[in-house]
C-alpha cells in the first residue's frame, strides 16, 4: 500500500488562497485584513497596531513573526517599531516618511534600502 503525503501550504500560499488577506486575531474574534487596506504597523513590544484605512486593530504578536506573513514586496521594516505598505507613502524626508498625515521616523541603517525600493527619479 502507497502513502500519499500531501504538502502543508506554507502561510505565502494560503495568502494568494485568500486573495491577499491575513486573518488577526483580535481580542476574541478572528478578523480578515486585506492587505491592500493597511497603511502600516507600530509595534508595542509583544502587541502590534495594525493601521488599516478605515480602522486600526490591536494585535498580540511579534514584529518577527508578522513580517514572516507578510509580502516583501510590498512591506518594509522602516524603523525598530514600524513596518509600513510601500505604496503607501505620500512623501519622504529625511528623517520621515509620511502616510496618511501620519509620520512615521525612517532609521539610518534603513534609509538607504528604502530609496533603492521605491521608483526615484532622478
Amino acid at each position: 500500500m502507497q502513502v500519499l503525503k500531501t504538502e502543508t501550504p506554507n502561510i505565502k500560499d494560503r495568502i494568494d488562497q485568500f486573495e491577499g488577506s491575513i486573518f488577526l486575531n483580535v481580542g476574541r474574534q478572528i478578523q480578515r485584513v486585506s492587505l491592500n487596506s493597511i497603511e502600516y504597523i507600530k509595534g508595542y513590544g509583544d502587541y502590534m497596531k495594525v493601521k488599516c484605512q478605515d480602522k486600526s486593530h490591536t494585535v498580540h504578536i511579534t514584529m518577527k513573526n508578522l513580517l514572516r506573513v507578510l509580502p516583501s514586496s510590498d512591506f518594509y521594516r522602516i524603523h525598530k517599531s514600524y513596518i509600513i505598505r510601500l505604496d503607501k507613502i505620500e512623501n519622504l524626508s529625511s528623517s520621515h516618511v509620511q502616510i496618511n498625515e501620519t509620520n512615521i521616523p525612517i532609521s539610518r541603517n534603513n534609509k538607504q534600502e528604502l530609496l533603492s525600493l521605491i521608483p526615484l527619479v532622478k
